[in-house]
């Protein structure tokens, strides 16, 4: 019997998983069949950091694909009834879909808690979930230090990333580690992830196993007010700060005759002669509580003006 999946998404990681779901074997096998994309519409782009839409991806492969500015699905909820799906799948989404959206596919999952058979939808999250649920998951990691995380395959329930956890793939981090490095790895296990997961949407069940409420940690919103450098931090907390706001997220910054200096990275001087500067970029030195680093400024950027 052909199982059915309504898929959801408006970022990179989303679009890698569905890839990896439209190569898997299960779809070629038409043991999968995906019924419809939603995405985001272009007009919030400039709000989403990581932002891409799944309609050519949909397109290509003969998908309805349909757009919405409602990050509950509540208005496309009677469209997604009418295909009656098995599961619902809502990857790189920011907000938590409507919990009677959640309802509406009939797939089974055998999850081993005390809410069993109640889960058709699936979410992805790039940490080892129970930890770090919420908001700014690559920045956090790094600011806060990890040596390990994961991306976490799980059934969507009514509070963020609190449900039954399907699989995990680990994920070193790395001493040297930038948001955009981990960015582009992570995109690379969505695709590993979408694979594997067509692969147990067309079991019986899909098992789950209950996250660990007393383990759980939330992590909160990123504002740009949060990319500032400020002498009271260490050397060793601005770079995570620096390196944590590369690759597609909003740079720290410094502040300076009235306006903010992008900054694309930080080092201390000793290392001077032993790292790559680019000659068109500006070198600064920044006191912080410990010392003194040297932070290279974006190449030819203005001053920006508050």
């Amino acid at each position: 019997m052909t199982k059915k999946l309504v898929f959801v998404t408006g970022h990179e990681f989303g679009v890698r998983a569905l890839e990896g779901i439209l190569a898997s074997s299960s779809y070629l096998a038409g043991e999968l069949k995906v019924l419809l994309t939603i995405g985001l519409d272009r007009s919030l782009s400039g709000r989403t950091v990581g932002y891409r839409s799944p309609e050519r991806l949909a397109v290509h492969n003969g998908i309805r694909h349909v757009d919405t500015v409602d990050g509950t699905l509540r208005s496309t909820a009677d469209l997604i009834a009418s295909l009656s799906p098995d599961f619902l799948a809502v990857i790189g989404w920011s907000r938590l879909v409507d919990a009677e959206v959640l309802k509406l596919p009939t797939g089974t999952a055998q999850n081993f808690g005390p809410a069993r058979g109640l889960f058709t939808g699936i979410g992805m999250h790039p940490t080892c979930l129970p930890i770090g649920r919420g908001q700014a998951p690559i920045p956090w990691t790094i600011i806060k230090g990890l040596k390990r995380t994961a991306l976490t395959v799980f059934f969507l329930a009514p509070a963020a990333d609190a449900g039954p956890i399907i699989a995990q793939y680990p994920l070193e981090v790395r001493s040297n580690e930038t948001s955009g490095s981990l960015f582009y790895r992570f995109a690379h296990l969505h695709f590993q992830a979408g694979m594997e997961l067509a692969q147990q949407l067309i079991m019986p069940a899909v098992i789950a196993h209950p996250q660990d409420d007393a383990l759980a940690t939330v992590w909160p919103k990123r504002r740009p007010v949060d990319g500032l450098l400020r002498p009271d931090m260490t050397a060793a907390e601005v770079s995570r700060t620096v390196r944590a706001l590369l690759g597609p997220y909003p740079r720290s910054y410094v502040e300076r005759d009235g306006g903010e200096v992008p900054v694309e990275r930080a080092f201390l001087p000793e290392t001077v002669g032993k790292q790559f500067i680019d000659s068109g970029s500006e070198v600064l030195p920044f006191s912080c509580a410990d010392g003194t680093i040297l932070l290279e400024t974006q190449e030819g950027c203005d001053w920006v003006k508050p």
